[in-house]
């Protein structure tokens, strides 16, 4: 087989891969919208929908925080677990409860302060977002500062 063969084989190979990404992405959005279009028409379903949108971002935090807990597991500072800790836990204690308290929203409880809760949701979502990325930094001072390329070169020699 000559390079010309190679090439053109390459080429071909390249040009379907392509080609099946196109087509495959085309029929994942005919599926997705006949899906969609079919559970419609189901009662209730719409209601699922955005609740299940609704509880995402919760959903995300709650991995978020999980992950963080397997690395201050890992931590070799006893300080750093302890504040890491503590962040932690306000971090789960206000994603649980604003996780409630934006469901009752949801089921259409209409209580004045949980209105007012309502209205200004997104700063517990902001507030979460800062604890992850203060128990993350914690984490990440209370480490041993990692070698560089050339003293790990000179570990193994």
């Amino acid at each position: 087989m000559d390079n010309f063969q190679k090439y053109s084989r390459l080429m071909l190979l390249i040009a379907g891969a392509v080609l099946a990404f196109i087509l495959g992405i085309a029929l994942l959005i005919f599926i997705l919208r006949l899906f969609s279009s079919t559970l419609i028409h189901i009662p209730g379903f719409d209601g699922f929908f955005a609740y299940v949108i609704l509880i995402i971002p919760y959903l995300i935090f709650y991995t978020a925080y999980y992950f963080l807990y397997q690395n201050i597991r890992g931590s070799k500072s006893r300080l750093t677990k302890l504040f890491a800790s503590i962040v932690l836990v306000i971090g789960l204690l206000v994603c649980s409860i604003t996780l409630i308290l934006t469901t009752i929203v949801f089921a259409g409880v209409k209580i004045p302060w949980l209105t007012l809760f309502s209205e200004n949701s997104g700063y517990a979502l902001v507030f979460q977002i800062v604890l992850v990325l203060i128990i993350a930094g914690v984490i990440a001072g209370g480490s041993a500062k990692e070698k560089d390329w050339m003293e790990r070169g000179k570990d193994h020699s």
